[in-house]
């Protein structure tokens, strides 16, 4: 089933791509919350199938344990709509799917063409039976939600990626490299930005937005100004 044809056509979804720690789940979290809708960050699905390989000691080329895994997910994934905490059956791993080992494989894992067709429907379905979702990612835009009314392709310098990577990281008591930080960011853009299947980049109808210099509030504020201008809401609700 294409998303055309499906009951996503009648759902409202605001997509915001862009690369890792330009504050997209942040933003998400903040403006669902605003507008009363879900929230969704399908990085966590890439996040959690790495997760789940490493832990069977296997990889994407065990491509049984690719379709067995994706079942599995299909079925037992499950992410809290206004938190964004996220577990799997039981078992939350909100805080192991974010750790810089998990982050880096799932980079890996986002580039396998299996993977990526495989997590198509899996991503779309969290969002059915909603008045509304805002979902974040790198390719919801482009591949995902390609019809949705708004995209918001959200950016900042790696430099700045790194500071707050390096604050999420603290707050697990986690002290990486800050240097190392840029490094990965500056690879991790690469392999985003160059893969063969649904590589990131905006869509041609993106919004974009520098958030080097803005606070999570700021972005926010433009993003529900977008949506007032395109029908999306009544109109601007001041916090």
């Amino acid at each position: 089933m294409t998303y055309s044809d499906s009951a996503l056509d009648t759902v409202k979804v605001i997509t915001i791509d862009g690369p890792a720690g330009s504050g997209k789940s942040t933003v998400s979290r903040m403006l669902a919350h605003k507008l009363g809708w879900i929230y969704v960050t399908t990085g966590a699905i890439y996040r959690t199938l790495a997760l789940m390989l490493f832990e069977a000691g296997t990889g994407v080329q065990d491509r049984g344990s690719i379709e067995r895994f994706v079942a599995f997910l299909s079925e037992r994934y499950r992410q809290d709509p206004r938190s964004g905490r996220v577990f799997l059956g039981d078992r939350e791993i909100t805080h192991e799917i974010r750790t810089p080992f998990v982050s880096e494989q799932a980079s890996l894992v986002a580039q396998d063409e299996l993977v990526r067709r495989r997590l198509l429907p899996v991503q779309r379905k969290v969002v059915l039976d909603c008045n509304g979702a805002v979902v974040d990612g790198r390719d919801m835009g482009t591949v995902v939600f390609p019809d949705a009314p708004l995209k918001i392709f959200l950016t900042a310098s790696p430099e700045q990626r790194a500071r707050r990577r390096l604050e999420e990281l603290r707050s697990q008591n986690l002290e990486p490299s800050f240097e190392e930080l840029v490094r990965e960011i500056h690879d991790r853009d690469a392999r985003d930005a160059n893969r063969v299947v649904a590589p990131m980049r905006p869509a041609d109808d993106a919004v974009l937005l520098d958030s080097t210099e803005l606070e999570p509030a700021a972005v926010v504020r433009a993003v529900l100004k977008l949506c007032a201008d395109r029908g999306l809401i009544p109109g601007l609700q001041e916090s």
